[in-house]
């Protein structure tokens, strides 16, 4: 019987597809990908019908065709095994989604402000992967500010937040992962209709009378990453991004705060999805089983035609479509059915015209299929 849920998996990353009938494997350009009926001749969009038998077939990255004196056949097209619709069992996408950066807001009450020898004490914590790799822990920080009032008895709140800023972001365990900034509330900002504005520093002792203001810290961590010249598929990519929390504490320590601020807004970070770091190593990891091993020297990529970097952008968002189909076995011994699984995922640039024409092709094959495109 067969190994289910195992399934042997190719990776396509299509540059460009070819939608005309009529174009034969051998003509296809690099990255360029297409649907072929059993002639190995490039199906229009729309022809394929349900007792059809099909290959993705793509254009091979290879610039040489040839490898040293007994190695050969590198320009060859790349094609699927052949694929028969009323065995496609499920056809599903999967689109690119970019990260967003936590933030957490603390905002002063109307009317409030700060008199001399008033302390206040925020704490921020950074929590996650990048936190986890620098410390082995989640970090935090307590910003401790006394109110120091060298003319009149009271400090405005925009003043105080941005002596809270610089200290956070001067932190050596906190400040890498966040970028501060204060605003204060000013009514005939926006035509009248009133508008929160950034305050700098220089401006800080100036702004408005007991206005409200508020601390707004957003995660801006940065990954270290290396060129392309010095790529290995086990170098460390970061996916997850830092959540921010951020409380005011009384002077014992306690989270209940002192009534200076109204409650935290924070909003998770959410981590993003389609990166061509991860596309790049399944695309690695599927020219391996066709035995071209990516080889981490930069000479021997060169020596050998690598194309692995060729075909995907590092930086670029992909959109993933993906076919399941099985294979029947004619040729088991113990006359009981058996089959073999097969898992096609095709990569195209989120939203490139290779994207919207490898979605038709997934349509087209669907439809043959009598299956609905799901969509994740």
């Amino acid at each position: 019987m067969a190994y289910f849920p195992h399934a042997y998996k190719k990776v396509f990353v299509a540059a460009s597809v070819e939608a005309a009938a009529g174009q034969k494997s051998h003509q296809l350009s690099a990255g360029e990908l297409a649907l072929l009926d059993k002639t190995f001749t490039s199906v229009a969009a729309g022809g394929a019908v349900a007792g059809g038998l099909y290959y993705l077939a793509q254009g091979s990255f290879h610039t040489v065709d040839k490898l040293g004196p007994h190695h050969g056949g590198y320009q060859e097209s790349v094609k699927s095994k052949g694929i028969n619709p009323k065995f496609i069992s499920k056809i599903w996408t999967v689109a690119a989604e970019a990260a967003t950066a936590a933030t957490a807001t603390i905002e002063t009450t109307g009317g409030e402000v700060f008199a001399k020898g008033e302390h206040v004490y925020l704490r921020v914590d950074v929590k996650g992967s990048p936190a986890l790799r620098f410390l082995g822990r989640n970090s935090y920080f307590v910003a401790d500010y006394t109110v120091d009032c060298q003319a009149g008895n009271t400090v405005e709140p925009a003043k105080v937040l941005l002596e809270i800023a610089a200290q956070i972001t001067s932190d050596n365990l906190v400040g890498p992962f966040v970028a501060a900034t204060v605003q204060h509330y000013d009514p005939a900002a926006g035509g009248g209709a009133g508008a929160w504005v950034t305050v700098t520093v220089a401006a800080g002792s100036a702004v408005g009378s007991h206005k409200k203001a508020r601390l707004i810290l957003t995660g801006a961590y940065v990954d270290t990453t290396f060129g392309n010249c010095s790529f290995a598929p086990t170098d460390f990519y970061e996916k997850e991004p830092v959540q921010i929390l951020i409380g005011e504490l009384d002077e014992t320590g306690e989270a209940c705060g002192t009534g200076n601020f109204t409650a935290p807004v924070v909003v998770a970070g959410v981590q993003g999805n389609g990166f061509g770091e991860t596309v790049l190593r399944e695309f690695i990891l599927s020219n391996r089983y066709a035995q071209e091993d990516f080889q981490t020297d930069p000479r021997m990529r060169e020596i050998l035609n690598d194309i692995a970097l060729t075909g995907v952008s590092r930086t670029a968002s992909y959109k993933a479509f993906n076919i399941l189909h099985n294979i029947p076995r004619s040729y088991n011994p113990s006359g009981m059915h058996n089959s073999d699984q097969y898992l096609l995922t095709v990569y195209a640039v989120d939203g490139s015209a290779a994207a919207t024409a490898v979605g038709a092709i997934c349509t087209d094959l669907a439809d043959a299929a009598g299956v609905t495109v799901e969509t994740y």
